[in-house]
Formats: C-alpha cells, sequence, structure tokens
C-alpha cells in the first residue's frame, strides 16, 4: 500500500513538472494574442514616387485591418494574416494626391522568451488607386517586407509599430487637359504605430 501510495505521488509530480514546462513552452506563443481575431486602427506614414525622376514626397493617413492570429503555431513561431485598407494624402504645394488601396500583411513572429514583447516580420501586397485634385485617376499595386514590434498593453490590447520598403507602380493616366502623364515604378517606405483589439474574449 505505502510502495502503491509512492509510486502515485512520483507519477503525479511527473505529470505536474510536464505541464508546467508544457506551459511555459508555449505562453509566448500564445500571449502574442489570446483572441483567435484582432482589429488594428493605426496611423500611417508613406511616400510616393512623382513625375518621370526619383522625387518623392510623403504622406500621412491611416489603416484598419482585421488580423487572423496563429494561422501557423508552432514551438518556435506562429503565422498571422491581416487583411485591411490603406488611405493617404500627399501635398506638395498646391497639389494633392490620395492613394486608397486594399492589402495582404503575412507576419512570422519568432518566439524570443517573452510574454509581452513580439518582434514580427512582414510581408506586404496591395491593390492601390490614385487620384488628385489636378485630374489624374488611374490604379495600381505595391509589394514589400519589414518588420515591427508588438507590445502587450492588456489581454486584449496591444500596440503595434513597424516599418516596410514598398516596391510600388501607378498606372498612366490623363490630366484633365488630355495631356498623358506617368509614374514609373519606385521604392519607398510605409511606417505605422496603433492598437489591436483582440476578440472575442
Amino acid at each position: 500500500m505505502i510502495l502503491r501510495s509512492s509510486r502515485s505521488r512520483r507519477r503525479l509530480r511527473a505529470l505536474t513538472g510536464s505541464a508546467f514546462l508544457f506551459s511555459a513552452l508555449a505562453t509566448p506563443i500564445l500571449a502574442q494574442s489570446a483572441q483567435k481575431y484582432a482589429l488594428q486602427l493605426a496611423v500611417l506614414s508613406t511616400s510616393i514616387g512623382v513625375g518621370t525622376g526619383a522625387t518623392s514626397t510623403g504622406g500621412i493617413g491611416f489603416e484598419p485591418q482585421i488580423r487572423f492570429n496563429r494561422l501557423v503555431s508552432r514551438e518556435g513561431f506562429a503565422i498571422s494574416l491581416g487583411l485591411g485598407g490603406q488611405y493617404t494624402k500627399h501635398s506638395a504645394g498646391g497639389d494633392e494626391l490620395n492613394i486608397s488601396g486594399v492589402f495582404l500583411e503575412p507576419r512570422f513572429v519568432p518566439v524570443i522568451g517573452s510574454s509581452s514583447i513580439f518582434p514580427y516580420l512582414s510581408g506586404r501586397l496591395a491593390l492601390l488607386r490614385q487620384s488628385s485634385n489636378f485630374g489624374t485617376n488611374s490604379g495600381g499595386y505595391a509589394f514589400g517586407a519589414g518588420g515591427g514590434i508588438v507590445i502587450k498593453l492588456s489581454k486584449t490590447v496591444n500596440l503595434d509599430g513597424g516599418a516596410q520598403l514598398v516596391r510600388q507602380k501607378l498606372g498612366d493616366f490623363t490630366f484633365s487637359d488630355g495631356d498623358p502623364g506617368q509614374f514609373n515604378p519606385f521604392t519607398t517606405y510605409a511606417a505605422k504605430v496603433g492598437l489591436n483589439f483582440g476578440f472575442p474574449r
């Protein structure tokens, strides 16, 4: 009876230790977001190439997206996917150019052993539309890559900041007076900072 009791205690200790170890390994991945989905609202800063040269101008806008968390989750990393929209306004003198679009943003999140700080690598694929107050309108696309960091503020809220290098191509257009114009392909930056709200609880 004593032998059986001692053996049971050893099994219980081994089981408890295994559960604790599994929890320690799993926490950094799960803490990235405890919820299946997250809504992100961010301020966006980006640049565009204008004219036929390498001139660029900066712009400010906003970017909402919904993120599907932990599409892939392993002991050493997690992968999520974001689907959203973007809008920026670029001004130079009295001219204004507006860029809007939709995008996909996959993220690779390595485990660094922290339950509150999560660096990530990100990609981007976007379909764009430009319009202006001087009569231009055309479609385009963009793709890029970069990275950022997420800081956990609470169980459901994270601070998210990142930057990417983006290659963009906007289509040829016609000015309101009938003259043709074009944007050459250009490489610029996109930076953002915002909040993630996880749901459901």
